[in-house]
């Protein structure tokens, strides 16, 4: 290379890299590496030829200059056949792994062409004359060449695609990147764990999915003995299809084996989400412990070692049922044996966050007046109310015997008395003159929420309601 090209190249070369640094180029600063190098090998290649060193600089600068020539032409192949025409043309991602071992072979390849060509040196023939040296490097990158191996048979088979999520050896993770040596996952506590290919190559992956597709979280539980599988199972089934990020596919209980200390139940819980079954495992023992408390179905505890300790003081339910009603408008004023019989014939229920209360559409069977807690109301899958500590829901439904209008979820921890008609019966039996203030109150309360909701009641609607009330209450007496 004459003085004058060897300037003129480096010269450029460098103006070059200043324009894509002020331009800000993409493919300028892809190619920054090849292009300071080839400015370097370019600059040293006329200093020898300005300072006469000798031949051998001469030689060396010129095959520098070959090689980084070599390096940049590779590279710029390499931008348009991996990343131009597959990724602007067609829309196909090429993985990063099969980039990087294709460019290793043209280096390799681009080195041995310039060796041979400017120094004569046949790189073939000084392979087969250290035989010993290549046997001895590669028993010594053993692992390291089954690693790069694993890495090229996973990127071929494309299964593992960044964004897919895994279980691999208990870690459950999303693919973030699948690199020469190992694969990095980010985990749902945010930590990046890298794995090395031949591990992964070696032992059982779960493919957990990008979320298109259904797959099984199974959530073992104990029921006592003394509970109905048939009864525990129904009641199992209405907790899974109320939980949130399930999928379509219909929830599965099983009867798995007879436990020590009670029936063993398997729960299949179908969700696009599988990597977040810790959420949804919690989310149904939690709802379940209070589903199956309600339906008098315990959950046994390990029956290991027995001790005697002083139970703490339970609190009488009919206390619960007798405060929460006597906090209730509705309620309030009724003298106290009536308040005591209304109290120990109602139950005092439990629900845990999220729970349903009364679902729209179901059947009406009870009023609930809220002991503790708050709940939210809910219809056509909006929120449209609340009811607090005190409040009662669902008595109209109750007494018109028509369904719920209305979805009521317990916002927080809920705690409610639930008064049937089995309840009133017993009460208007053994106080009917209650018959007519009960019909009073009702009214009252109806009034109040009309007026709530703008809608004004005259004393035609108000008689109406009375007859309403009172005809309803006389039908709880009679059955």
């Amino acid at each position: 290379m004459s003085q004058l090209v060897a300037l003129g190249v480096g010269v450029g070369t460098l103006l070059l890299l200043a324009a894509g640094r002020l331009t800000g180029s993409e493919v300028l600063r892809r190619l920054r590496g090849p292009l300071g190098l080839l400015a370097l090998a370019s600059l040293f290649s006329w200093v020898v030829a300005v300072t006469r060193a000798g031949g051998r600089w001469e030689e060396a600068a010129a095959v520098a200059v070959l090689l980084v020539l070599s390096v940049l032409l590779i590279r710029v192949s390499l931008l348009v056949v991996f990343e131009w025409l597959p990724v602007k043309r067609v829309g196909i991602e090429v993985p990063r792994l099969a980039r990087d071992v294709v460019a290793l072979l043209l280096y390799l390849l681009a080195a041995a062409v310039v060796l041979r060509s400017a120094l004569g040196v046949e790189v073939g023939a000084l392979l087969a004359t250290s035989a010993v040296v290549t046997v001895v490097v590669a028993l010594a990158l053993q692992e390291t060449l089954g690693t790069l191996l694993a890495g090229l048979t996973l990127t071929w088979e494309r299964r593992l695609d960044a964004g897919t999520w895994v279980d691999l050896d208990g870690i459950v993770g999303e693919v973030e990147e699948l690199g020469w040596r190992s694969t990095v996952l980010r985990t749902r506590l945010g930590e990046r764990v890298m794995i090395p290919n031949s591990h992964v190559a070696r032992t059982q992956v779960k493919m957990l999915g990008k979320g298109a597709s259904a797959i099984a979280v199974v959530v073992r539980l104990r029921v006592s003995y003394a509970a109905p599988p048939h009864a525990v199972k129904e009641v199992l089934l209405r907790v899974a299809a109320d939980l949130p990020g399930l999928a379509s596919t219909p929830p599965q209980i099983f009867t798995r084996e007879f436990g020590d200390d009670g029936v063993i139940y398997e729960v299949r819980l179908w969700t696009p989400t599988a990597w977040r079954m810790t959420d949804h495992t919690d989310d149904f023992l939690t709802r379940a412990h209070a589903a199956l408390a309600r339906a008098g179905f315990a959950v046994p505890l390990p029956q290991r070692v027995v001790q005697m300790v002083a139970a703490a003081p339970a609190i009488d339910p009919l206390d619960r049922c007798l405060a929460a009603l006597s906090r209730c408008a509705l309620f309030a004023g009724l003298h106290e044996p009536a308040l005591a019989t209304l109290a120990r014939e109602s139950h005092p229920l439990a629900f845990a966050p999220g729970e349903a209360v009364v679902r729209e559409g179901d059947a009406s069977r009870a009023l609930y007046v809220v002991a503790a807690g708050e709940a939210s109301v809910w219809r056509g899958g909006q929120v449209v109310g609340s009811v607090g500590t005190g409040e009662v829901f669902g008595e109209m439904a109750f007494l018109s015997g028509e369904s719920r209008s209305a979805t009521v979820r317990a916002a927080g921890h809920l705690e409610v008395v639930e008064v049937d008609s089995a309840a009133l019966r017993v009460l208007l039996a053994e106080h009917g003159e209650l018959a007519e203030e009960l019909a009073q109150r009702m009214v009252a309360r109806q009034q109040a929420l009309a007026a709530h909701d703008a809608a004004p009641t005259d004393e035609h609607t108000r008689g109406g309601l009375m007859r309403f009330f009172r005809s309803r209450l006389h039908q709880l007496v009679s059955g």
